[in-house]
């Protein structure tokens, strides 16, 4: 048995101090994640994961690890939230933006304030966007981690990324 399935389940028979091991274990990813999902509100996002998964860590069955599972508890109360304010983004036609290659628009922008410019390009992707290019380029998965990790085929992640690039492309104005 693990480390991360020990805690599990002693977070399971109410430990709160194993709760918030496991938390603090994935805790730089999740901020990143909220941030990337949810950039006017990524604290509240978080806590409500942390929330929410607490009450249900009870009817964590273990089919996936503690990242995962926490990281589909977000997801959901994203898109929860994404439903709930009505947001809809309107993509304004822009000159392509030849800088950005194909393979990786993060790394070719690598200054603090062409990243900000990047995440809040980012955060203007709609949801399904958004959650392709936070777990390639933030959480470094790979094609077949992300269709796993969502449950989708490898030519659906294949494609969302491609159009994602291309919404980035147009969202990003060359400085």
């Amino acid at each position: 048995m693990t480390d991360e399935e020990k805690l599990i389940r002693q977070a399971q028979r109410g430990d709160v101090d194993a709760f918030t091991e496991l938390l603090r274990s994935c805790e730089n990813r999740l901020k990143n994640t909220a941030f990337a999902l949810c950039p006017q509100e990524p604290e509240d996002l978080l806590q409500e994961t942390y929330l929410a998964s607490f009450k249900s860590i009870r009817r964590f069955r273990g089919n996936s690890s503690f990242y995962t599972w926490i990281y589909r508890i977000m997801l959901n109360l994203a898109y929860k939230k994404f439903r709930k304010n009505k947001q809809k983004e309107i993509f304004a036609k822009k000159k392509h933006l030849k800088n950005i290659s194909e393979n990786n628009p993060i790394s070719e922008y690598e200054t603090t304030d062409k990243k900000e410019t990047i995440r809040s390009a980012v955060s203007k992707l709609p949801l399904h966007y958004k959650e392709i290019i936070t777990l390639y380029y933030f959480e470094e998965m790979s094609v077949d981690e992300i269709a796993h990790h969502l449950n989708i085929n490898q030519g659906t992640v294949k494609s969302r990324l491609f159009n994602a690039r291309e919404h980035l492309k147009n969202l990003v104005e060359p400085r």
